[in-house]
């Protein structure tokens, strides 16, 4: 055994069982002594271009944001980010902090990672830093910082089995999620506390005026909602999160396949957020059934009249269920629109409106026939190319 122990001391270095070892972080700062930095933060889109991979890149970053977060600084959610600016430095910033109520901006910058594994050992170290700046583009204050690691085997403790655990444990990439959080703990705690002197923006009121679903065509249907501008809305089905789009300020909307209509067995709602993460609910019902399509559905019976099958036609109740068959579902709509064009691709004048599933056809070579279902909503039109 005790030759033994000597071939190990020959091959193997000697290591501590784990350090971790840093010199203090480099702070360089604009601020009057005293001063404090802006509350409400927008974090820079990451940069990509160093010799870094990216699902590190963005470790590190993520690491920041929750840190600037603990030191109470507000932080805006990433989706603005990602949406507005059109690379890390970000020339939208203006945009932003008019939108958004940013005060200031924050960019994390890693300039250098690196992981040495031996045999019995590793020394890691990550270099990089954060700067933030005001809405201006004047930087108020920059931290840099180096965070090492090292480790391994230490055979004079007796130790080498727990020696040999963290040797394994620190050679998989996982090592760069323990040296990215005290990495971003070194330097957000060197930064001053933010400004206690504004409202918060997670104080801000958020608004839900109105969330409607309502069919636009037999095909689809349309969601929207109406409540504080520059905001986020989704349309939420169970588990299932959609987001709709502003097409006004504070109007949101989106278009859906009507095969998203059946019944979700769960929350119906819009769920409109800011960028600051606080949120306001609206239940939405998603309507069963789509209005009447009347493909399959026009028999004509001579060269001026024509029948809408399967059909009740408001005002015409001997219509329910003439023509019906198991291949065609039965319609309902409140009135029939009739239209003539002189050829298939148009243009088309309305020439008739009623309420009975008996139609005249107009003296055209192209009539086309239109259902108005509850709510006003138009089925596709059915067109008969008429023979005379």
């Amino acid at each position: 055994m005790k030759i033994y122990s000597r071939t190990i001391r020959a091959a193997l270095p000697t290591f501590l069982l784990a350090a971790t070892s840093a010199c203090a972080p480099t702070v360089k700062t604009a601020l009057p002594p005293g001063g404090s930095l802006p509350l409400t933060l927008a974090v820079l889109p990451p940069d990509y271009s160093v010799d870094i991979p990216r699902e590190r890149v963005d470790l590190a970053r993520a690491a920041i944001i929750n840190e600037l977060r603990n030191r109470n600084f507000v932080v805006i959610e990433d989706r603005v980010i990602s949406q507005l600016c059109s690379s890390p430095a970000c020339p939208e910033r203006r945009q932003i902090a008019q939108n958004y109520l940013v005060d200031g901006f924050a960019t994390v910058s890693l300039t250098s990672f690196s992981k040495n594994n031996v045999i019995a050992g590793y020394y890691n170290q990550l270099q990089g830093g954060v700067s933030i700046s005001d809405t201006s583009g004047k930087e108020l204050i920059s931290v840099t910082h180096t965070e090492n690691e090292s480790g391994g085997v230490l055979l004079q403790s007796g130790q080498l089995f727990q020696g040999i655990i963290s040797q394994i444990k620190h050679s998989g990439d996982g090592v760069f999620d323990d040296l990215a959080d005290r990495f971003a703990h070194a330097v957000v705690e060197k930064l001053p506390a933010p400004s206690t002197g504004t409202t918060p923006p997670e104080g801000v009121s958020l608004t839900l005026t109105s969330a409607t679903a309502q069919w636009s065509s037999p095909s689809s249907y349309t969601v929207c909602a109406n409540g504080t501008p520059h905001s986020f809305a989704y349309l939420i089905l169970g588990a299932n999160r959609t987001p709709l789009e502003e097409v006004a300020p504070g109007r949101y909307c989106r278009a859906f396949s009507a095969l998203v209509a059946s019944p979700s067995h769960g929350v119906e709602a819009v769920e409109l957020r800011t960028a600051f993460g606080n949120s306001v609910r609206e239940t939405v019902s998603i309507p069963a059934e789509p209005p009447c399509d009347l493909k399959d559905r026009i028999a004509t019976l001579d060269e001026h009249r024509a029948d809408i099958l399967c059909s009740t036609i408001s005002g015409d109740p001997s219509s329910r269920g003439k023509g019906c068959s198991s291949s065609v579902s039965h319609c309902d709509a409140e009135k029939v629109l009739v239209y003539e064009a002189p050829a298939p691709q148009g243009p088309y004048r309305k020439v008739s409106e009623t309420k009975s599933a008996s139609v005249t056809i107009p003296q055209a070579d192209t009539v086309a026939i239109v259902a108005v279902g509850k709510g006003g909503i138009p089925s596709q039109p059915a067109t008969i190319n008429v023979t005379r």
